[in-house]
């Protein structure tokens, strides 16, 4: 075989690896309602977009096994690793749905997620699918792919560095997914509680009172209320959120680029 074609196919590869990282673990491009042909086909597809303006010149053949497979690892992490930032958003709007079910009374109220095939709380489903719609919205998706193909020009094929300042920022990221999800949560959270507040004043003033009877529809009440009115504070919260994930996204490239 032509010498030529085999560069060309080594460095389709690599790149193909790198997009199917991303596509493995980011929100919608890693659904499970996606066939998995589907997201090979798109994988192959956008590579052979990429690959006339990915820069593969100082691109050497690996001379044994061992590093052409630490060369298709180290890209597959690059993808991987994207798809983790994308994903902790998520993981805390649904975290924050779990709690704010569990103080409405609806913690055993779980359903199948089609997303990810797991079983998450009802109000985590919703929220997780008004923000995934909002991704979309926004162009998400596009946003994601922009930023591997900038990838490409920052950090060079089979160029991977890892960096303690990389581990740095990764744990910093996912140690914010409790206080992001409190944040989310914290109005319907906080309403609920003088609900409480409320049912265990008046249970103190008329003991002859069924406060428990009363109280999980009456919180179901307030809690379905407040999250239909919150809709709009919750969509500019979570663009906010997305905003800061594109741009920690180009300093995770910059880190790994340098």
């Amino acid at each position: 075989m032509d010498l030529a074609l085999i560069e060309l196919i080594y460095q389709g590869a690599l790149i193909m690896l790198r997009l199917t990282g991303l596509f493995l673990t980011a929100p919608f491009f890693g659904s499970r309602v996606i066939p998995k042909r589907i997201k090979a086909a798109l994988a192959f597809l956008v590579t052979l977009i990429l690959s006339p303006v990915v820069d593969g010149s100082n691109l050497e053949l690996p001379t044994n096994i061992l590093i052409l497979l630490f060369n298709f690892l180290s890209e597959l992490t690059i993808g991987l690793i994207f798809g983790f930032i994308t994903i902790l958003i998520f993981a805390s709007i649904q975290l924050a749905g779990q709690m704010i079910s569990m103080r409405m009374g609806l913690a055993m109220a779980n359903i199948m997620d089609p997303m990810n095939g797991s079983s998450i709380a009802v109000i985590g489903q919703f929220k997780n699918v008004l923000a995934t719609l909002l991704f979309l919205v926004i162009n998400g998706h596009h946003q994601l792919l922009r930023a591997l193909k900038h990838s490409f020009d920052v950090i060079p094929l089979t160029g991977l560095r890892i960096s303690d300042a990389l581990f740095m920022k990764l744990l910093r990221m996912a140690g914010d997914l409790f206080p992001l999800a409190f944040q989310i949560a914290l109005p319907i959270i906080a309403a609920l509680f003088l609900t409480d507040v409320a049912f265990g004043l008046v249970a103190r003033t008329v003991p002859q009172m069924n406060v428990f009877v009363m109280g999980l529809p009456t919180k179901l009440l307030v809690g379905s209320l407040l999250l239909l009115i919150t809709v709009p504070v919750y969509i500019s919260l979570i663009r906010g959120l997305f905003d800061d994930l594109f741009a920690n996204i180009d300093r995770i490239i910059s880190i790994l680029g340098n």
